[in-house]
């Protein structure tokens, strides 16, 4: 399974020895949507497929959310947690 984190800098400083907050990454097609997030040459993020990943897990970079669409994304995210 591929991931995309979105947990934020502050979260990974504290916890990142041992996990993050990620979004599950359907590397087979790119889908637009509401909860989905096209990512060049990797597939579609699921925002709201979060899990927390152990850090351990994480391997191999595989791609990267570009930057003119983290405030989108965070937007989405805090909204399916209750944090707006």
């Amino acid at each position: 399974m591929r991931y995309v984190v979105v947990s934020s800098d502050d979260y990974n400083d504290f916890y990142g020895d041992r996990r993050v907050i990620a979004v599950e990454v359907d590397s087979a097609a790119v889908y637009q949507g509401d909860y989905r997030e096209p990512i060049v040459d990797v597939g579609t993020a699921h925002l709201d497929r979060l899990t927390w990943v152990a850090r351990g897990h994480l391997l191999e970079l595989v791609g990267q959310l570009h930057p003119d669409r983290h405030t989108a994304v965070a937007t989405v995210i805090r909204g399916l947690i209750g944090n707006l």
